[in-house]
């Protein structure tokens, strides 16, 4: 389920001066436990995917990352460039065209951190959206999705949240998975996008045997 919006629709919003949440200090504190860089390790590349006006590209810059940072709002793309810090550079990409090789960082073997707060109940085509985001990571690459979830949220809200059903059909495929509850959203860790489809027989549950 998700509230479908046209980039003309966020432009107006951000336009008008509106925003989305801010980052919780829960959130904050898990994003720095989890995903901060290594001592001595500086300028590894970082995607921000829907990044409306940039704190969440910024806080990564602050951690050490140089951060792209992509919205489709033309209003969020502006107001996150007038805002941005040293290492981090804003672009203006639909998430939903079907193309995102536009962003692999060139030169490099892909980004170390992808990231998308708040926005995937938004997205038409989830499933391929959260495929092509993997595509675009390096080999020890780390894709953070961080989501409110429905069962935290009153109905009237549905729309942007997801579900147990819809997070368990995005982390499937993935080869290693970590979910973080925080306050209302969940925060999903997938590392190791598989290559090769998942068969019937690496799906079934414990104790049922293999038939195909």
């Amino acid at each position: 389920m998700s509230i479908s919006h046209t980039a003309q629709d966020w432009h107006a919003h951000y336009e008008s001066g509106r925003d989305f949440c801010p980052l919780t200090d829960t959130e904050k504190a898990i994003l720095s436990e989890q995903l901060s860089l290594p001592e001595g390790i500086q300028g590894a590349r970082a995607l921000e995917a829907a990044c409306g006006t940039g704190e969440l590209a910024r806080f990564l810059a602050a951690a050490g990352y140089q951060v792209d940072a992509v919205d489709w709002a033309r209003s969020a793309v502006e107001r996150a460039s007038a805002a941005s810090t040293d290492g981090v550079v804003c672009h203006q990409l639909d998430l939903t065209s079907g193309d995102l090789s536009s962003l692999a960082p060139a030169g490099t073997g892909g980004y170390r951190l992808i990231t998308m707060r708040r926005a995937l109940a938004h997205l038409p085509d989830r499933t391929r959206t959260i495929g092509e985001l993997a595509a675009l990571l390096d080999e020890n690459g780390v894709l953070c999705v961080i989501t409110p979830h429905a069962d935290r949220h009153p109905q009237e809200l549905r729309g942007i949240c997801l579900d147990d059903a819809e997070i368990a059909l995005l982390i499937d495929g993935w080869q290693h998975t970590e979910r973080i509850e925080a306050e209302g959203s969940t925060v999903l860790l997938l590392r190791g996008p598989r290559t090769e489809p998942v068969s019937y027989c690496e799906k079934r549950k414990p104790g049922q045997r293999c038939t195909r």
